[in-house]
């Protein structure tokens, strides 16, 4: 069962569209062999890997349905990491209940615990505001965690519509910005 919810946490739409891709690009080399060289033998795989294009699609559709709910409450135990220093920002976090560090990553390489946020706070909202930063830190829970993942079209809904919420996230980016200048 832990396997399992590992694929789901994190950037999951993103790895089951590349299984998808995966599975119906190897039918298609398949097919495409098998049309070169006339081979009856990859006829016959070709014919047995039709399977292939199904799944792939139904990965497709697992993910439309899902991926469009705006808000999902996730699970951590205590050391799991929520965001990777250097991945796209791709989704805003706010902490339900739970403690979670922000680490950098020093020139040695040793890692340094540089903020811990608990319940009601929230990141991942200044890289995914800004497509081109990266993500700055690494998050990693310091004890079991509950924490929803808003989507990024469920954030710019909120972000375009609410201006104080809007204004809300100008003011706290500058600091915010600033400290990441400082850390590096």
């Amino acid at each position: 069962m832990a396997p399992l919810k590992k694929l789901f946490r994190g950037d999951w739409p993103a790895r089951l569209l590349a299984l998808a891709q995966i599975l119906i690009g190897s039918v298609a080399v398949i097919g495409i062999a098998t049309v070169v060289t006339l081979n009856t033998y990859l006829l016959l795989g070709f014919a047995a890997m039709q399977v292939l294009i199904v799944a792939g699609v139904v990965l497709f559709v697992v993910v439309a349905m899902l991926a469009q709910r705006g808000m999902v409450l996730e699970h951590f135990g205590p050391g799991e990491t929520v965001i990777r220093q250097g991945d796209p920002g791709r989704n805003v976090y706010v902490i339900k209940s739970g403690t979670v560090e922000i680490v950098t990553t020093r020139p040695d390489g040793s890692m340094e615990v540089a903020d811990r946020l608990g319940p009601g706070d929230h990141f991942g909202d200044v890289a995914l505001l800004h497509h081109s930063l990266p993500q700055r830190f690494t998050v990693r829970t310091a004890t079991p965690a509950q924490i929803f993942r808003i989507s990024p079209a469920t954030f710019v809904q909120l972000y375009s519509n609410l201006p104080e919420f809007r204004e809300y996230l100008r003011q706290r980016k500058e600091p915010h910005l600033r400290q990441l200048e400082r850390m590096k």
